[in-house]
């Protein structure tokens, strides 16, 4: 049986439900053994065949069974017999009532979430080659990033909807590669959103791909022999000089955009003129720069850990609006509309009590996005996506930490230590 398949009672049949009759007898006036029931009369004929359960197919049927706790509150005296605890199945009143179209789109979103993280692996694998070899400047090389980057700009300048999902853990040695790309990715997103053109985001998308580039590149001989106070001091000055030898690297390539090159140089300057390396204030700091400052500050906050932990999307925005003599207010309130105010990976209470995982945000209605949520009597694979524009009786409590999480729910809704970001289209809701 899969994960899709469990036994369900006959008094929780309905219409809508895809069944498979388990029996060798005669099925009478059933259409098949294997099908959708669509009357209440087919429902009698199998009560009427003696047959005491069935095989519900979920991701064939419209709905949910009727839950066992709803046939509880309406059984008689004469029913109280009824063995309810002979199959766990993944009904509850928490999810009695939702729409036909949740249960409808789950396994369409499925499909397109795994999609979409394969389509992320490939563009990750894109990265590093490019990466790699930036310190040997070519026009190979050029032509790899700005073929990587008209990609996502065509995609984010045809398609309707954004859906910014959150992807699994990746290796540690590669970080500064999926910190390229999600820092391209949000800033090519928010530059949609700004209706920035093409030939912008062309030029934000080259920036924000070689922005930390610089990184990692530090002489050797500048580390001296001394202590490790000696040594911090180097690397920290160090720190703030990669913009500066980012900026001479991507020079030295062939018809650099000039506009991408002030990316690489200025992302870290900021508006009330104590970033670095140049400390330029709010004027003489390029939109193109300001955009990439924000995309920035929101991955490495959600992907640094401090003494309590990583910091939740959620908790990412927060600090990022307290900044507020840093980043330019307009493009994070901007930000912030398309991106959620509950982030993809943001861990939320909803209001029937159940807890689940922020998986997308659509900007249109940034306080109710589409949470995986979690049920101990759902398969994981089979995990509910509810989508809160269509469930308008559902909303979000609060949110949580994942660290607060009981060890159960954690491994089932599997928070991930690193966000990760890519787009994708869904119909409208």
């Amino acid at each position: 049986m899969h994960v899709n398949e469990y036994p369900i009672l006959i008094d929780q049949l309905c219409p809508g439900l895809f069944v498979r009759l388990e029996t060798t007898s005669d099925i009478g006036a059933l259409p098949k053994k294997a099908f959708k029931i669509t009357n209440e009369s087919q429902i009698e004929e199998i009560r009427r065949l003696g047959i005491r359960h069935v095989i519900c197919i979920s991701d064939k049927s419209d709905r949910l069974p009727i839950s066992l706790e709803e046939l509880d509150k309406q059984a008689s005296p004469g029913r109280s017999g009824r063995p309810v605890k002979a199959f766990k199945t993944p009904v509850s009143l928490e999810l009695l009532g939702l729409k036909r179209e949740t249960i409808a789109r789950n396994k369409e979103r499925r499909d397109r979430f795994a999609s979409c993280e394969k389509r992320y692996e490939e563009a990750v694998s894109q990265v590093i080659g490019v990466l790699k070899k930036a310190a040997k400047p070519s026009d190979a090389v050029l032509d790899a990033a700005r073929g990587m980057v008209s990609s996502l700009v065509n995609t984010f300048l045809s398609d309707l909807d954004v859906v910014v999902s959150l992807m699994t853990t990746k290796p540690r040695e590669e970080t500064r590669n999926y910190h390229a790309l999600n820092v391209t990715v949000l800033s090519l997103m928010l530059a949609r959103e700004l209706g920035l053109g093409k030939s912008q985001m062309h030029d934000l998308g080259m920036g924000a791909l070689f922005h930390d580039v610089g990184k990692g590149r530090v002489p050797i001989q500048r580390f001296s022999k001394g202590n490790m106070t000696t040594l911090n001091r180097v690397v920290r000055e160090y720190y703030r000089e990669h913009p500066v030898l980012g900026a001479k690297i991507v020079s030295a390539f062939p018809d650099f955009p000039p506009a991408a090159l002030d990316v690489v140089l200025k992302h870290h300057e900021t508006l009330d003129g104590q970033g670095f390396p140049s400390g330029l204030t709010a004027e003489n700091i390029p939109v193109l720069a300001r955009i990439a400052a924000v995309a920035d500050a929101y991955d490495t906050l959600c992907n640094r850990r401090d003494e309590v932990g990583f910091a939740t999307p959620h908790e990412a925005l927060r600090a990022m609006y307290g900044k507020k003599t840093s980043l330019d207010q307009m493009l994070l309130a901007s930000f912030i509309r398309n991106i959620g105010v509950y982030p993809p990976g943001s861990i939320v209470e909803l209001s029937n009590g159940l807890t689940g995982m922020v998986v997308s945000s659509s900007p249109k209605a940034s306080f109710r996005p589409s949470v995986l949520v979690h049920h101990p009597d759902i398969p994981r694979k089979e995990a509910l996506l509810i989508d809160l524009t269509i469930e308008e009786d559902l909303k979000i409590i609060r949110a949580l930490r994942p660290e607060d999480l009981p060890r159960e729910v954690f491994a089932y809704l599997n928070p991930v230590r690193r966000a990760n970001y890519y787009v994708d289209t869904l119909p409208p809701a």
